[in-house]
């Protein structure tokens, strides 16, 4: 029994260092211009910071929402900005998280080589498994770009409002949307793969977004729970409220959802080939 858990194990990794390997460049890619982005935007804080204010002063409270700030003042706080600047770049990662899953899942079956990998010693369960760590990997080593880059620049020119708690806070809670998408991908995409998964996981990724905006701008609090950018924005992982942590837990057990969900299609579907 042993033996066969220790081939299950090796199976896996196999898998999950192909897949790496295959996709090295797109990740580094993606790791590379997320780290520059970020660092740019960080790295300028004063100085955007003071455009910012002067054009924000202009603005409509509801405009100032969109982008995270429930005041200009906000922008003189280098972790607010932060919080700002990673809501919108956290729906491009969320796209990536979402495209780059269902790739993983659709691949073979695009490329009609799916019948090799399933001749080989190896269970659907396992492949599965293995391109949803490929995935978790891939998604957590672009959110590292972020936090190097922030890290590096909140150190240079943040100041006394660079709280590293703070920071990292928002990292772990906000980051988790794109977390959930990937988990969105593997389940449609371990139902079919008939359909462009890509294109529709991206597409729920901005409407979650532009929902979460509407319920924000309507007031009406129960459309930003179809939210995560909304529900687990960054001035909500800052304020941490019991609010906060119930949606959180109830994102997570969606996210294991789709995932157990997307396993048990996968094991008993037939191949498009």
């Amino acid at each position: 029994m042993k033996a066969v858990i220790l081939m299950n194990k090796r199976n896996v990794i196999n898998v999950v260092k192909f897949n790496l390997k295959v996709n090295k460049n797109n990740i580094i890619g993606w790791f590379i211009a997320i780290t520059l982005i970020m660092f740019v935007y960080m790295i300028f804080f004063p100085t955007i910071k003071d455009i910012g204010i002067a054009k924000m002063e202009l603005m409509p409270e509801e405009m100032l929402k969109f982008v995270g700030l429930t005041s200009i003042s906000d922008m003189n706080n280098f972790t607010y900005y932060f919080g700002m600047i990673f809501n919108i770049v956290l729906i491009a990662i969320s796209i990536f998280a979402a495209t780059f899953s269902a790739k993983l899942i659709c691949k073979e079956e695009n490329t009609k080589s799916i019948e090799f990998l399933n001749a080989l010693h190896i269970s659907r369960k396992e492949i599965y498994i293995a391109k949803l760590i490929t995935a978790f990997i891939a998604i957590t080593t672009v959110l590292i770009g972020v936090i190097v880059s922030t890290l590096i620049s909140g150190f240079i020119i943040g100041g006394s409002t660079f709280v590293l708690s703070d920071f990292m806070k928002i990292i772990k809670i906000s980051s988790f949307s794109a977390y959930i998408f990937m988990a969105l991908s593997f389940l449609i995409s371990g139902i079919t793969s008939k359909i462009n998964v890509a294109s529709i996981s991206s597409i729920a990724v901005l409407f979650c977004y532009m929902i979460g905006y509407l319920g924000t701008l309507l007031e009406k609090k129960w459309l930003t729970y179809f939210s995560p950018f909304e529900s687990l924005s960054p001035n909500n992982a800052l304020a941490m409220s019991s609010s906060t942590i119930i949606t959180l837990l109830i994102y997570f057990v969606v996210m294991v959802l789709f995932i157990i969900t997307g396993i048990k299609f996968y094991k008993k579907r037939d191949f498009y080939i």
